[in-house]
């Protein structure tokens, strides 16, 4: 667990994961058995890699799961892929949909919920103010790479306006959902 910035840590797995130890912990994307208390878990869409481990943490913490709206069909996803790099998918259910605008508080931080359908349908990143931080999950990459559009419940159509929109929050720090962060 590396500290990025002011208790937002790293956390490397399937995916990249964030941890967020403040008043209320929040764990953003489940490709890591992570082992600490966490009060929501925060996926950005729910590809397998980012999904894994949502029912196991969900268990052992009783932590509230949250998704972006049009991806709270999950079993429609786990029939196509029942498991991932030899881990079985556990079914579980969303406690609650995040919408365009929606603001979670940890404490000290507050995080915009954005949708960014593209990568797919329910595709969310977060914007946290204080810091100027974007959790962009799939959707941009460093480098400007963005992320894959080609899946069954890929928007397609919707990935170029879902950029601006990511544009436009000024970010300082990018925290992608794979590969490197941009400081």
């Amino acid at each position: 667990m590396e500290e990025v910035i002011n208790s937002v840590f790293l956390l490397e797995g399937e995916c990249n994961s964030y941890y967020i130890d403040d008043k209320i912990k929040i764990l953003i994307d489940a490709g890591f058995d992570f082992k600490k208390h966490v009060d929501f878990l925060v996926l950005t869409h729910i590809h397998p890699d980012h999904i894994l481990f949502a029912k196991v943490i969900q268990e052992r913490t009783n932590c509230k799961i949250l998704v972006g709206d049009g991806d709270q069909i999950i079993d429609s996803l786990i029939q196509f892929f029942p498991e991932w790099h030899g881990k079985k998918i556990r079914q579980f259910k969303a406690d609650k949909v995040l919408k365009d605008g929606d603001v979670i508080n940890s404490g000290a931080c507050s995080f915009k919920v954005l949708a960014v359908p593209g990568h797919s349908k329910g595709s969310i990143a977060l914007f946290e103010y204080n810091n100027k931080i974007l959790f962009s999950g799939d959707t941009l990459f460093a480098d400007g790479i963005i992320g894959r559009t080609d899946f069954p419940h890929s928007e397609p159509k919707k990935m170029e306006s879902s950029l601006e929109k990511l544009k436009k929050t000024n970010y300082k720090i990018l925290l992608p959902g794979h590969g490197k962060i941009v400081l």
